[in-house]
């Protein structure tokens, strides 16, 4: 496989133009061809003469995947400031950068973590009750993928807790 760099030159058939022109390597975005949605910074062969996509290089592909597989879902709560700090102190043992990102991915895998260990099942329900667990005065926001979301809605159906008890329990 070629890879192509920004700026790279190179000839294609253009649809809009129809005949053989030259065309310079862009980052662009692509709209779906169902008009829902697009693909942002993907590098494309565009036309020198109408600007329009003349191809897109297989380099892309997976940047294409992704934004056509993956639809995000919003979980949103608020919780006890405290809880945040519990979240960012875990995060920072790690030390693997910054604390503030990783404190997301903290969350996708304790979710995957509880749909498969009935003991941590339990805890949550003991845990999101707790005394350390009340109060809401920050918010937490983050995105998953249709796979974690899922499994948060399992969780939910199963333990019989709303969003913010559940994510409570699961930070605990």
């Amino acid at each position: 496989m070629k890879i192509y760099k920004l700026n790279e030159k190179s000839k294609g058939i253009c649809e809009s133009c129809k005949k053989l022109v030259h065309t310079t390597f862009k980052l662009v975005s692509v709209p779906f061809l169902n008009k829902r949605g697009s693909v942002n910074d993907i590098l494309c062969a565009i036309c020198d003469d109408c600007d329009h996509v003349v191809s897109i290089p297989q380099q892309s592909a997976p940047r294409i995947k992704e934004a056509m597989n993956s639809k995000k879902h919003a979980i949103e709560v608020r919780l006890p400031h405290h809880l945040l700090d519990v979240l960012l102190v875990a995060s920072d043992e790690f030390k693997l950068g910054n604390p503030e990102l990783l404190k997301d991915t903290l969350i996708r895998y304790y979710i995957s973590i509880a749909v498969e260990d009935k003991k941590v099942l339990a805890n949550i329900k003991n845990f999101s009750s707790s005394d350390f667990a009340k109060g809401s005065g920050s918010r937490l926001s983050l995105k998953v993928s249709d796979t974690i979301y899922a499994r948060f809605e399992h969780l939910i159906q199963t333990t019989s807790l709303n969003k913010t008890q559940l994510l409570k329990g699961l930070i605990l």
